[in-house]
């Protein structure tokens, strides 16, 4: 028995030391962070060039260290966008740039987009967050519990997370509300509404059909009436199979690991129409901001809808949780002083949840893109960031470095008024 266990042992230490050859043989070369080509379209205002030169330089490092295909960004302070540019490729084989024009997956991005049409309608319609969801949808078949449009926004209704025969993103395509629904309509709750926070896609494609029965309209014909067009956001559009947007990258996915560093591969074929509310969408990150912004100044929803939104939902046992509807909320620590400061994002992924919560989760990915939301209400700030590769834990990185920059350029001048005091 000792023989064949070490037969064995040594088998797998073969196989792993082949698949490690095989991995440094087949690596990428390094990326010089000074050699990373760049695109703007407008240079920053006179006042944001140090600090944009600042964030430029970690936005390269980051580019580099995780040898992205591609990377687009934006900062917004008070509404405003100050910057915005992409770095890379996005397409490598025909080294098309990346420019703050091209769009990306957004990936559970999109459920901020949901989250707004839900905010208008509680205002205009008086969608009840707490009611039972057969109050709109009656179709929706009864459960051993009910359960609402708060728990399904905020991921604790109950609502399976994935089916167990395979990826959410493959096989079907779905043309209405009533399509995604047949989906998981007719499956058990998978805990007791309000228990339990796990994230479900499917809960949100409830949500969609809950915005189409309210505002008695399809949920995209709202979204472009009511939001896009007023935020100005022309560079966001479903992402549905065989209707390719122009101007979107090239999508890719890591060979290895699930990480870039080991070389790229093309991204799977998915049809992101039976999901749209919860990840369906294409953006910039300068559309992003632009909602982000919107969230902050009241331009699209009163401020007591935006606080509806954007408080962390509590279990049942008195557990508090990081979820929000349609939103992430947590404290981290920013600028000199390392104050701990609230934001609020979406997408927010695991190397940033892990530092503030001590836990792991993925956000904002989908096939072939990384991409993340970060606000600081309190300040004024909004950045996004997007990658055209599957599995980049840099992005939400990124993001909280770049809110960090922008957080302490903005304090300086109060610490320097304050030491002439």
């Amino acid at each position: 028995m000792k023989k064949v266990l070490i037969v064995i042992a040594c088998a797998v230490s073969l196989v792993i030391g082949a698949i490690a050859v095989s991995m440094l043989l087949t690596m990428p070369p390094d990326l010089d962070p000074d050699e990373i080509p760049s695109t703007v379209f407008e240079a920053p205002a006179a006042a944001y060039e140090g600090v944009v030169e600042n964030g430029r330089s970690v936005a390269r490092a980051l580019v580099a260290e995780e040898k992205l295909p591609g990377l687009s960004l934006a900062v917004a302070i008070d509404g405003e966008i100050v910057w915005a540019e992409g770095f890379r490729w996005a397409h490598m084989e025909t080294e098309t740039p990346v420019t703050p024009a091209t769009l990306f997956r957004i990936g559970s991005v999109s459920q901020t987009l949901t989250a707004a049409a839900v905010g208008l309608l509680s205002e205009r319609a008086g969608l009840d967050f707490d009611a039972p969801v057969r109050r709109y949808v009656p179709d929706f078949p009864e459960k051993e519990w009910p359960i609402s449009t708060r728990q399904l926004m905020a991921h604790t209704a109950g609502i399976l997370p994935y089916r167990p025969e395979g990826g959410i993103f493959r096989g079907a395509s779905c043309a209405d509300d009533m399509e995604r629904l047949a989906i998981f309509a007719d499956d058990p709750l998978y805990f007791p509404p309000g228990t339990e926070c796990d994230y479900s896609p499917y809960g949100w494609a409830l949500v969609g059909a809950i915005i189409s029965a309210t505002a008695n309209e399809p949920y995209l014909d709202f979204l472009q009436r009511e939001i896009f067009t007023p935020l100005g956001m022309e560079s966001t559009s479903a992402d549905i199979a065989d209707q390719a947007e122009s101007g979107s990258a090239h999508f890719y996915y890591p060979r290895l690991m699930l990480n870039p560093r080991y070389g790229l591969q093309d991204a799977p074929t998915v049809d992101l129409s039976c999901y749209l509310p919860a990840v369906g969408f294409l953006s910039t990150p300068s559309d992003l901001v632009r909602l982000g912004s919107a969230m902050m100044n009241s331009e699209l929803l009163d401020a007591s809808t935006v606080e509806e939104l954007q408080t962390s939902v509590w279990l049942a046992s008195g557990e508090p949780t990081s979820q929000a509807l349609g939103w992430t909320v947590l404290r981290i620590p920013m600028g000199a002083n390392e104050v701990p400061t609230r934001i609020v994002g979406q997408g927010l992924g695991e190397a940033v949840l892990r530092h503030t919560l001590g836990v792991e989760t993925v956000g904002g990915q989908v096939s072939g893109s990384t991409t993340a939301l970060l606000t600081v209400p309190e300040h004024g700030i909004a950045v996004a960031v997007a990658t055209n590769v599957t599995g980049s834990k840099n992005v939400s990185v990124l993001a909280t470095r770049l809110a960090d920059i922008f957080f302490r350029f903005l304090q300086a001048p109060r610490a320097q008024s304050e030491d002439r005091l």
